[in-house]
């Protein structure tokens, strides 16, 4: 007997055989055993996902001599011709080869007649997308009333060919791709059927080649029993499919890691001095980058591998952020574009490489203040010469006796609110607040009552914990007060006023402040002015001071900047909310 290639030896014969489309089959069943069978369905969908399959299931289902039957018994003569593909009653049009309107017409003509033995008369038009204008003209009026002794099945791998008056008489099937899972699981199945001892490894190649088509995922199965015998090894399935070696991009990754330009040019080598295909090489190479950013994003259950090969990615994968392989990703879609047209593959591959290794690596701005705010792996002592690392912003403050009021100002600002060991914490004495010669009363809100002791500082510490950003302006207020309706923040500069006013950080004000005060409040925020004696005063001391700030030094040593110059921007001589550039 002649040989039966898998894909066609192993076509599912029972719905429940069918792989990777369960809401269909489940929809098709019901319609059969409910009795609510249409007469014109559309199944459309990629290649190689089993539209064709699936309009033969469900031809066999309504002509099976014990059905219609949503479990056709693949034993009676409809059912073994429909298998065969050779059923007097059930007709394969490829529209592709008959596209004009005389083949529609014929069809036309031959449906009006009833089923020579079955119970139904089954037009598949496969590739229907095909069919010329008129045709499609002349396949709408026996679309929409047909007799009732027919049904049509289209298949297409394109639906929007379709006419929209042709789509609006069919029920319409979606086919999607099929998980890799599960092509990785049918195809072990298909080998142990066939007595083939095939390693995970090597249908890990397959399942990344057939890119969710069962049927091309069975041809190359198939190929690689015929090259490699009862035993296939993985090297086997490379040699086949031209897939590059998984040692080679572990050995590209580890050089991105350590900036190692020579190494990339070597692996450029490697690539051309064994005869691989540098497109392929950076394809591959895209697909490393995409499993190092799944494993960054928790979703490691979508990588295709074997263990061996996921413990590498979980390794490498620490050594990059997601900003960085989004960058890697988009580099190397420019440079395999590239290579569809160059006349010196081998240049523009070393080149592509060597720019990978000199990007730049980025850091998110949240984790880079959570470290300076904690002290951690971004803050060193020689980053921070002036004090210890700052408490985190979760710790709340040690709750101490209000203070007897010295005069009818019972304002709370910022430098009272920090505790002495602050103060001694510093290794040099702070600045003091230079006092203008004739400094007039302030006219600012005077809250009615004194605030309670800590609540205030209660409110700081829970801005800093919903955002650090937040948290990092609220430090370069002036002074923080309250009243029985409304909570004040005064600032001196109108940038930062702008800035705490935007529907960034607003929303975090008004969230920390109702959870504290226990209602609902109004955030005001006042902005203050200066003298300009005190103004001038203040610039001479903040650049001195601003030297020895623990954010500032810390921010240069992240980003291995230096300050160009200070503005200042009002505030308190040693809390200064600065612009430093």
């Amino acid at each position: 007997m002649k040989y039966q290639v898998i894909a066609r030896k192993f076509r599912p014969q029972t719905f429940e055989e069918v792989v990777g489309q369960g809401a269909i089959v489940q929809t098709l069943r019901n319609a059969i055993e409910m009795d609510r069978t249409g007469h014109a369905y559309l199944f459309c969908g990629p290649r190689g996902v089993g539209k064709t399959t699936m309009a033969r299931l469900l031809a066999k289902a309504l002509n099976c001599a014990k059905g219609p039957t949503a479990s056709p018994c693949n034993t009676c003569a409809s059912c073994t011709e429909v298998a065969s593909g050779h059923a007097i009653d059930v007709l394969e049009i490829d529209a592709a080869s008959n596209t004009g309107v005389d083949s529609i017409r014929e069809l036309r003509e031959n449906a009006r007649y009833a089923p020579s033995r079955d119970r139904f008369k089954v037009f598949i038009v496969d590739e229907v997308h095909m069919l010329s204008t008129s045709a499609f003209n002349a396949l709408l009026k026996i679309l929409e009333e047909p007799p009732a002794h027919i049904v049509f099945i289209l298949a297409t791998t394109e639906r929007h060919k379709l006419p929209a008056t042709i789509l609006s008489r069919c029920q319409q099937f979606v086919f999607r791709t099929i998980p890799p899972a599960e092509i990785l699981a049918h195809l072990k199945s298909i080998a142990a059927r066939e007595g083939i001892a095939v390693g995970d490894g090597a249908l890990d190649y397959v399942v990344k080649a057939a890119e969710g088509s069962m049927r091309d995922a069975q041809s190359l199965l198939d190929q690689i029993i015929v090259f490699g015998g009862q035993e296939v090894t993985d090297a086997d399935v490379r040699d086949v499919l031209g897939f590059i070696p998984a040692e080679l991009l572990d050995r590209t990754v580890e050089a991105l890691i350590a900036h190692d330009s020579a190494a990339l040019i070597e692996t450029a080598g490697a690539v051309t001095d064994q005869g691989l295909n540098p497109q392929q090489f950076v394809r591959e190479l895209l697909s490393r980058v995409r499993d190092l950013l799944l494993y960054k994003l928790g979703l490691e259950e979508r990588i295709l591998g074997g263990t061996d090969e996921k413990e590498r990615i979980e390794a490498h994968s620490g050594h990059f952020s997601e900003q960085d392989l989004i960058r890697f990703f988009d580099l190397l879609l420019r440079l395999e574009n590239d290579l569809r047209w160059t006349s010196e593959p081998r240049l523009h591959l070393e080149i592509g490489l060597l720019k990978l290794a000199k990007i730049g690596r980025l850091t998110d701005i949240e984790d880079v203040i959570r470290e300076i705010r904690a002290g951690g792996p971004g803050v060193s002592a020689a980053t921070v010469p002036r004090a210890a690392s700052p408490q985190p912003r979760a710790k709340l403050p040690e709750p101490r006796p209000p203070r007897p009021k010295a005069d009818t100002a019972t304002e709370v600002t910022k430098a009272d609110a920090t505790p002495p060991e602050d103060a001694g914490a510093r290794s040099e004495p702070p600045i003091p607040k230079p006092k203008a010669a004739s400094e007039p009363e302030p006219a600012v809100f005077t809250p009615p009552e004194p605030r309670p002791v800590g609540i205030l500082d209660r409110f700081s510490n829970l801005v800093g914990q919903m955002s650090e950003t937040t948290g990092m302006y609220l430090d370069g207020v002036d002074s923080i007060a309250r009243d029985e309706n409304r909570l004040v923040i005064k600032v001196k500069s109108a940038t930062l006023r702008t800035a705490l006013e935007s529907p960034e950080h607003r929303p975090v004000l008004d969230r920390a402040a109702a959870k504290v005060l226990g209602k609902e409040v109004r955030v005001s925020l006042i902005l203050t002015e200066a003298s300009n004696t005190e103004k001038t005063e203040q610039n001479d001391a903040l650049r001195q001071s601003v030297q020895n700030e623990v954010l500032v030094q810390s921010f240069l040593d992240v980003f291995r900047g230096q300050i160009a110059h200070v503005k200042s921007e009002e505030k308190s001589t040693d809390k200064a909310d600065d612009k430093v550039e």
